[in-house]
């Protein structure tokens, strides 16, 4: 058989019902010329196996299963068995818009000096919204992950930057990525629409990440693995952490000004006895 364009690589350790919606945005796609490549990276639920095993019958659909070792090195994984030249990948708790590789495909296709086009994302769970995905380029990824892990890139990307670094465990592994990626010179594209969904869940690594503490501890390890990056571009990075406390003050200036909330807050403070201004 002939290798497709695409490849969809999704790593899975026990999503739950999400995962019942990422496998099928997958099969709901309008580009066909795809596979999905899904690695079950320790599972434990029967409810979990039984769903992958029965996805794994489908056309286009292969499925590796190993031990747990986290998601980094399942990715790296399901990467080293595709077979295609486009590489998406999809988080078991996420899921695709139907036109996403209609959408993306072409674009990356069409300009062989673009290694990265990623679309918009929509946020849903914790938090709402839409992600207008920033610039794929240094110095813009030292200040912040700027786009989505759920981007198409070509394959020989990844093989350049040596893949996903399974020493980002927690959280950050894609931040870390993209970083290497434009370091070497790799371009990147936006399409402006929404083509992705993030589930922000409560119990995500991310969420536990920050709300233990230990975003600084990750920032720390990304500033230290690219340490001259930083040093080159240190005015721009402060500059920019600054920018983007700024644009976090002003909504927060707007949220609350708005007299909705105003009304809410000044009822609250009535009912706790907490003193008003």
């Amino acid at each position: 058989m002939s290798a497709p364009t695409v490849s969809i690589v999704m790593p899975v350790l026990d999503p739950g019902p999400a995962l019942a919606r990422a496998l099928g945005s997958v099969a709901a796609q309008t580009f066909a010329d795809r596979e999905l490549v899904i690695v079950d990276d320790g599972s434990r639920r029967d409810e979990t196996r039984r769903r992958l095993d029965a996805a794994a019958a489908g056309p286009g659909v292969r499925l590796v299963r190993q031990e747990n070792a986290g998601p980094s090195a399942a990715r790296n994984r399901a990467i080293a068995e595709a077979r295609g030249r486009f590489i998406l990948p999809l988080d078991a708790d996420d899921w695709l818009e139907p036109r996403y590789l209609e959408r993306t495909v072409p674009v990356l296709a069409a300009d062989p000096s673009l290694g990265v086009v990623h679309p918009w994302v929509g946020l849903t769970g914790a938090h709402r919204g839409v992600w207008r995905t920033g610039a794929f380029a240094i110095p813009d990824l030292l200040v912040r992950c700027t786009v989505h892990v759920a981007t198409l890139f070509r394959r020989e990307l990844w093989e350049e930057v040596g893949g996903f670094d399974p020493a980002f465990h927690e959280t950050g592994e894609d931040w870390d990525f993209w970083i290497r990626a434009a370091a070497r010179g790799w371009r990147g594209q936006a399409v402006p629409e929404v083509l992705c969904w993030y589930n922000r869940r409560p119990d995500s690594r991310e969420a536990g990440v920050r709300a233990s503490g230990r975003t600084a501890g990750l920032v720390t390890r990304l500033v230290h693995k690219h340490e001259a990056l930083y040093r080159e571009h240190v005015a721009a990075a402060v500059a920019g952490v600054h920018a983007e406390l700024a644009t976090v003050s002003t909504l927060l200036d707007r949220v609350y000004g708005n007299p909705f909330v105003r009304l809410a807050l000044d009822v609250r403070d009535r009912l706790t006895g907490r003193p008003r201004p």
